[in-house]
Parts: C-alpha cells; structure tokens; sequence
C-alpha cells in the first residue's frame, strides 16, 4: 500500500493534479460487460479445482445503492454462492473484496469460502462496488459504505439472520467491514474476518520513509480503520502476512491492539505478503481455521 501511496503521489504532482482527483487514484477499479467466474482465468490467484464453484451454485443479483448526499442511484452487482431459498435459516458469509480488479478476479477467493458450503448450510455473497466489474458510478470512500449497506440490506430482505451472518474483508474490503460492523447498529455480524487491513491514510503518510507530509495536504481520504475498531465488540479473526511489503503488518497490528471485545484471534503468515495468505498457509489449514472460527 505504501507503493501505491507513493506512486500517486508522483502520479500527482507530475500531472499538477487536485486532492480529489488523487482520490480517484486510489480506487482503480476494473469494468466488465458481463462476469465469467469459475471461467475467468485469474493467473496465479487460481485455486485448486477441487474449491470449483459451478453455474448451478451460484446466483448473480442486483441491488440499489443510494449517494447518501445526491441521492443518485447506482446499481450494483453482487453474486450469491448457495441456496437463497434457505438463506433465512443458514449461516451466511459477506465477502468483501480488494481493490482495482472486479468479482471474477476475486472469484477464486469466493469459492474457497464456498467449501464451507459443501460441509454445511453456509452461503458466501460477493459485491462489486461502485465502478467495479458491472456496478454502475465511480468508487469513493463513501461509496465504499453505501455499496455495502445496499448489500447488507439485500440480505436482510432476503431473510438473513444477524448472528448468523459474518463479515469478510480483505484489503480495501476491510474498510467498509469494520466500518459497518462498527456504526451500523440495526444488523450487526455474529463476527468479523478482516485481512491484511490498512490502519489509516494517515497511518500510512506517517509512516513512510519517502514522504514527510500532512496526510490532509494529498488527501481527503481517512480510512480510519485503527479509530473505528475501538467502537467493535464482536469476536474477531485476523490474517496477516509477515512478509505483506503492501499493507506492512504494523498496520494490522495497530487494529487489532485496538479492538474491544472479549474474543480475537491472530494469524501471522510467515512467507506471506499481500494477497496469498490461503496458500501459503496452505488451503486446507485457511479453511479449518475459518470454520473452527465460525463455529466457535
């Protein structure tokens, strides 16, 4: 994350650019016409085949997500791995994705939490945020929020239970879950799953070896995601890789010092950077971990 940081940054100053526009710079997001998943080639975020996910299993579902100061609607896209006939009595996994690619990037990631499915009643729904993949508008750290109220709502119009339903962040996704899972008092998660969190925009300009300025002079982002734990009191599960050069893991550590509850949990990956925690903490260990978690 810090690269990132110190790329648009340059990015900035080379093209005389405005605090807004440097914004914009730290949600490149992908577009799609349509969604392939399981035939999306991923590269090297692939999975083994036998966390294959078919067209059978899964439901590709829209939703409203309302600009909290224009009013402007945008649809979104999310998709349902499971049975959402039965969403009202099964256990139900939110999965909210990283930056720059849309779902079928993170497809693979989704259908890893689809195996749960096959041992129990468990369900996995994935989003895309605004400007991501086949979501209509521009992504903005407000944004971020509203999209997954819309998809918080859709569950709960669905008929899913709060202590049933988990959150998952991973990366940029751990803003809008510990930001949620914090804030919005009317379905609050049984427990949350957070990886390789950024602790804060701030955090990150202070921290950098390259850069020596106000945070408030490149940026209106605050992605306060150290601040917001403090306000969460629900069991919490963290994965970090050792070797994330990213997000560093002092951000991650600097969250979870901060959460409040009673019940944490924290698994540092030794090898691992940003974004191949489950395989190198090997898939089958990831997915125990989680149910072991889960059914805590």
């Amino acid at each position: 994350m810090k690269k990132l940081f110190l790329y648009t940054i340059i990015g900035l100053f080379a093209a005389a650019c405005t605090k807004p526009n440097l914004d914009a710079l730290a949600f490149p997001s992908e577009k799609a016409d349509n969604y392939e998943f399981e035939n999306y080639d991923a590269g090297a975020g692939n999975v083994p085949t036998i966390y294959d996910v078919t067209s059978d299993n899964y439901t590709l579902v829209s939703m409203t997500s309302i600009d909290g100061n224009t009013g402007d609607e945008y649809t979104i896209y999310g998709v349902y791995i499971g049975d959402m006939a039965t969403m009202a009595s099964d256990t139900v996994i939110m999965y909210c994705h990283g930056q720059a690619k849309h779902m079928d990037a993170y497809w693979p990631r989704a259908t890893l939490l689809a195996s749960l499915v096959e041992k129990y009643q468990y369900g996995v729904f994935m989003m895309d945020y605004r400007g991501y993949g086949m979501s209509e508008g521009t992504p903005t750290e407000q944004g971020l929020y509203e999209d997954v109220d819309a998809s918080i709502d859709w569950l709960i119009a669905m008929g899913a239970k709060q202590e049933q339903t988990f959150y998952y962040g991973f990366s940029l996704g751990c803003i809008p879950v510990i930001d949620r899972a914090a804030y919005r008092s009317d379905f609050q998660p049984a427990k949350i799953i957070i990886e390789s969190p950024l602790a804060s925009v701030d955090n990150l300009a202070h921290s950098s070896l390259v850069l020596n300025v106000d945070p408030n002079f490149v940026s209106t982002l605050e992605f306060e995601n150290a601040e917001k734990m403090k306000a969460i009191s629900m069991p919490l599960l963290w994965f970090h890789g050792v070797e994330d050069d990213y997000i560093e893991i002092e951000n991650g550590e600097l969250i979870y010092g901060n959460h409040s509850g009673s019940y944490k949990e924290a698994v540092r990956v030794n090898g691992a950077g940003h974004g191949n925690i489950p395989e190198i903490y090997g898939y089958d260990n990831y997915i125990v971990h989680l149910e072991n978690y889960i059914k805590l």
